[in-house]
Protein backbone atom coordinates (compact mmCIF):
# COMPACT_ATOMS: atom_id res chain seq x y z
CA UNK A 1 0.00 0.00 0.00
CA UNK A 2 1.35 3.41 -1.00
CA UNK A 3 2.15 5.75 1.91
CA UNK A 4 -0.05 8.75 2.57
CA UNK A 5 0.75 11.76 0.34
CA UNK A 6 2.77 9.55 -2.03
CA UNK A 7 3.32 11.72 -5.14
CA UNK A 8 3.32 8.62 -7.32
CA UNK A 9 -0.42 8.16 -6.92
CA UNK A 10 -1.82 11.68 -6.97
CA UNK A 11 -0.58 14.95 -8.43
CA UNK A 12 -2.37 16.83 -5.65
CA UNK A 13 0.37 15.64 -3.28
CA UNK A 14 2.77 18.03 -4.97
CA UNK A 15 1.25 20.95 -3.09
CA UNK A 16 3.63 23.14 -1.10
CA UNK A 17 1.93 22.08 2.13
CA UNK A 18 2.32 18.36 1.41
CA UNK A 19 5.92 18.67 0.23
CA UNK A 20 6.81 20.57 3.39
CA UNK A 21 4.89 18.54 5.94
CA UNK A 22 4.03 14.98 4.80
CA UNK A 23 6.25 12.20 6.17
CA UNK A 24 6.78 10.71 2.73
CA UNK A 25 8.60 13.86 1.61
CA UNK A 26 11.90 13.22 3.38
CA UNK A 27 14.92 15.32 2.37
CA UNK A 28 16.34 12.50 0.25
CA UNK A 29 12.95 11.84 -1.39
CA UNK A 30 12.53 15.52 -2.25
CA UNK A 31 15.96 15.73 -3.86
CA UNK A 32 15.50 12.46 -5.78
CA UNK A 33 12.06 13.46 -7.08
CA UNK A 34 13.25 16.91 -8.09
CA UNK A 35 16.17 15.42 -10.05
CA UNK A 36 13.85 12.91 -11.74
CA UNK A 37 11.34 15.56 -12.83
CA UNK A 38 14.09 17.98 -13.81
CA UNK A 39 15.49 15.42 -16.26
CA UNK A 40 12.04 15.11 -17.85
CA UNK A 41 11.65 18.90 -17.94
CA UNK A 42 15.03 19.45 -19.59
CA UNK A 43 14.22 17.00 -22.38
CA UNK A 44 10.83 18.59 -22.87
CA UNK A 45 12.28 22.11 -22.95
CA UNK A 46 14.77 21.06 -25.64
CA UNK A 47 11.90 19.83 -27.81
CA UNK A 48 9.92 23.02 -27.13
CA UNK A 49 12.96 25.17 -28.00
CA UNK A 50 13.14 23.46 -31.37
CA UNK A 51 9.44 23.34 -32.25
CA UNK A 52 7.56 25.85 -30.05
CA UNK A 53 10.07 28.49 -28.83
CA UNK A 54 7.41 31.20 -28.58
CA UNK A 55 5.04 29.08 -26.50
CA UNK A 56 4.13 30.21 -23.00
CA UNK A 57 5.23 26.83 -21.61
CA UNK A 58 8.74 27.31 -22.94
CA UNK A 59 9.15 30.98 -22.02
CA UNK A 60 7.78 30.45 -18.50
CA UNK A 61 9.97 27.45 -17.67
CA UNK A 62 13.25 27.73 -19.56
CA UNK A 63 16.18 28.36 -17.21
CA UNK A 64 14.00 27.96 -14.12
CA UNK A 65 15.20 24.64 -12.72
CA UNK A 66 18.83 24.47 -11.64
CA UNK A 67 20.45 21.11 -10.77
CA UNK A 68 19.77 19.81 -7.27
CA UNK A 69 23.46 19.97 -6.47
CA UNK A 70 24.22 23.45 -5.21
CA UNK A 71 20.71 24.02 -3.86
CA UNK A 72 19.47 23.51 -0.33
CA UNK A 73 16.69 21.01 0.24
CA UNK A 74 14.42 23.87 1.29
CA UNK A 75 15.02 25.63 -2.02
CA UNK A 76 14.18 22.43 -3.86
CA UNK A 77 11.02 21.94 -1.78
CA UNK A 78 9.87 25.38 -2.92
CA UNK A 79 10.47 24.65 -6.61
CA UNK A 80 9.15 21.09 -6.75
CA UNK A 81 5.39 21.92 -6.99
CA UNK A 82 6.00 24.34 -9.88
CA UNK A 83 8.20 21.81 -11.67
CA UNK A 84 5.58 19.07 -11.21
CA UNK A 85 2.86 21.40 -12.53
CA UNK A 86 4.88 22.03 -15.70
CA UNK A 87 5.37 18.30 -16.25
CA UNK A 88 1.66 17.55 -15.72
CA UNK A 89 0.26 20.45 -17.78
CA UNK A 90 -1.58 19.55 -20.98
CA UNK A 91 0.24 22.42 -22.69
CA UNK A 92 3.62 21.51 -21.25
CA UNK A 93 4.70 19.55 -24.31
CA UNK A 94 4.87 20.04 -28.08
CA UNK A 95 2.04 17.56 -28.65
CA UNK A 96 -0.06 19.18 -25.91
CA UNK A 97 0.40 22.68 -27.33
CA UNK A 98 -0.56 21.53 -30.81
CA UNK A 99 -3.58 19.65 -29.51
CA UNK A 100 -4.76 22.78 -27.67
CA UNK A 101 -4.24 24.80 -30.84
CA UNK A 102 -6.34 22.41 -32.90
CA UNK A 103 -9.05 22.48 -30.23
CA UNK A 104 -9.02 26.28 -30.16
CA UNK A 105 -9.37 26.49 -33.94
CA UNK A 106 -12.24 23.98 -33.91
CA UNK A 107 -14.00 25.91 -31.12
CA UNK A 108 -13.78 29.21 -32.98
CA UNK A 109 -14.98 27.68 -36.23
CA UNK A 110 -17.91 25.98 -34.48
CA UNK A 111 -19.02 29.40 -33.26
CA UNK A 112 -18.90 31.13 -36.62
CA UNK A 113 -15.27 32.23 -36.86
CA UNK A 114 -14.56 30.28 -40.03
CA UNK A 115 -11.59 32.46 -40.93
CA UNK A 116 -9.52 31.22 -37.97
CA UNK A 117 -6.91 28.58 -38.78
CA UNK A 118 -3.64 27.17 -37.43
CA UNK A 119 -1.61 29.86 -39.21
CA UNK A 120 -3.42 32.92 -37.89
CA UNK A 121 -4.50 31.67 -34.45
CA UNK A 122 -1.61 33.26 -32.54
CA UNK A 123 -2.08 36.59 -34.31
CA UNK A 124 -5.82 36.43 -33.62
CA UNK A 125 -5.08 35.93 -29.92
CA UNK A 126 -2.99 39.12 -29.90
CA UNK A 127 -5.69 40.97 -31.82
CA UNK A 128 -8.42 39.89 -29.40
CA UNK A 129 -6.31 40.91 -26.42
CA UNK A 130 -5.98 44.37 -27.95
CA UNK A 131 -9.70 44.35 -28.68
CA UNK A 132 -10.50 43.42 -25.07
CA UNK A 133 -8.06 45.83 -23.45
CA UNK A 134 -9.74 48.77 -25.19
CA UNK A 135 -12.90 47.78 -23.35
CA UNK A 136 -11.21 47.57 -19.97
CA UNK A 137 -10.88 43.78 -19.92
CA UNK A 138 -7.55 42.07 -19.51
CA UNK A 139 -6.28 38.56 -18.87
CA UNK A 140 -3.12 36.97 -17.52
CA UNK A 141 -0.51 36.75 -20.26
CA UNK A 142 -0.42 33.28 -21.75
CA UNK A 143 -3.97 32.29 -20.76
CA UNK A 144 -5.33 32.45 -24.31
CA UNK A 145 -8.55 30.46 -24.40
CA UNK A 146 -10.86 30.16 -27.40
CA UNK A 147 -14.05 29.76 -25.39
CA UNK A 148 -13.21 32.72 -23.15
CA UNK A 149 -12.58 35.01 -26.09
CA UNK A 150 -15.66 33.82 -27.91
CA UNK A 151 -17.77 34.47 -24.80
CA UNK A 152 -16.33 37.98 -24.66
CA UNK A 153 -17.49 38.67 -28.23
CA UNK A 154 -20.96 37.35 -27.35
CA UNK A 155 -21.22 39.47 -24.21
CA UNK A 156 -20.32 42.55 -26.25
CA UNK A 157 -22.58 41.66 -29.20
CA UNK A 158 -19.63 41.47 -31.59
CA UNK A 159 -20.61 39.89 -34.90
CA UNK A 160 -18.07 37.38 -36.36
CA UNK A 161 -18.07 39.21 -39.69
CA UNK A 162 -17.20 42.45 -37.94
CA UNK A 163 -14.40 40.69 -36.07
CA UNK A 164 -13.14 39.21 -39.33
CA UNK A 165 -13.01 42.64 -40.96
CA UNK A 166 -11.29 44.30 -38.01
CA UNK A 167 -8.82 41.42 -37.72
CA UNK A 168 -7.86 41.83 -41.38
CA UNK A 169 -7.31 45.55 -40.80
CA UNK A 170 -5.25 44.80 -37.69
CA UNK A 171 -3.06 42.35 -39.62
CA UNK A 172 -2.49 44.99 -42.26
CA UNK A 173 -1.51 47.44 -39.55
CA UNK A 174 1.00 44.97 -38.10
CA UNK A 175 2.57 44.44 -41.52
CA UNK A 176 2.87 48.20 -41.97
CA UNK A 177 4.56 48.49 -38.60
CA UNK A 178 6.99 45.69 -39.46
CA UNK A 179 7.84 47.40 -42.75
CA UNK A 180 8.47 50.65 -40.90
CA UNK A 181 10.87 48.98 -38.47
CA UNK A 182 12.73 47.14 -41.25
CA UNK A 183 13.03 50.36 -43.26
CA UNK A 184 14.51 52.22 -40.30
CA UNK A 185 17.00 49.44 -39.61
CA UNK A 186 17.97 49.27 -43.27
CA UNK A 187 18.73 52.98 -43.21
CA UNK A 188 21.02 52.34 -40.25
CA UNK A 189 18.80 54.18 -37.81
CA UNK A 190 17.98 52.94 -34.33
CA UNK A 191 14.28 52.41 -33.75
CA UNK A 192 13.28 53.63 -30.31
CA UNK A 193 10.22 52.32 -28.50
CA UNK A 194 8.68 55.81 -28.60
CA UNK A 195 9.06 55.89 -32.38
CA UNK A 196 7.29 52.56 -32.74
CA UNK A 197 4.46 53.73 -30.49
CA UNK A 198 4.06 56.93 -32.51
CA UNK A 199 3.96 54.95 -35.74
CA UNK A 200 1.47 52.51 -34.25
CA UNK A 201 -0.78 55.36 -33.12
CA UNK A 202 -0.61 56.90 -36.60
CA UNK A 203 -1.63 53.62 -38.20
CA UNK A 204 -4.35 53.16 -35.60
CA UNK A 205 -5.84 56.57 -36.45
CA UNK A 206 -5.86 55.62 -40.12
CA UNK A 207 -7.49 52.28 -39.35
CA UNK A 208 -10.25 53.89 -37.28
CA UNK A 209 -10.86 56.49 -39.95
CA UNK A 210 -11.22 53.74 -42.56
CA UNK A 211 -13.70 51.94 -40.25
CA UNK A 212 -15.85 55.05 -39.92
CA UNK A 213 -15.81 55.70 -43.63
CA UNK A 214 -16.46 52.05 -44.44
Amino acid sequence: MAPRYDPRVNLEYYTREAVRNADVWTDSAVRAEYSRLRDIAQKRLKRLAKSEPMSYAYRANVGQYAPARGQTTEEIRTQLPTLAKFIAAKTGSVSGIRAQRRKAVDTFREHGYKFINQNNLAAFGEFMESFRSKRGKTRAYGSFDAVELWEFTQENNVDPERVKKQFAQWLGQQRELERYVRKQHKAGEEVAADDIIKEFNRLERERRKAQREG
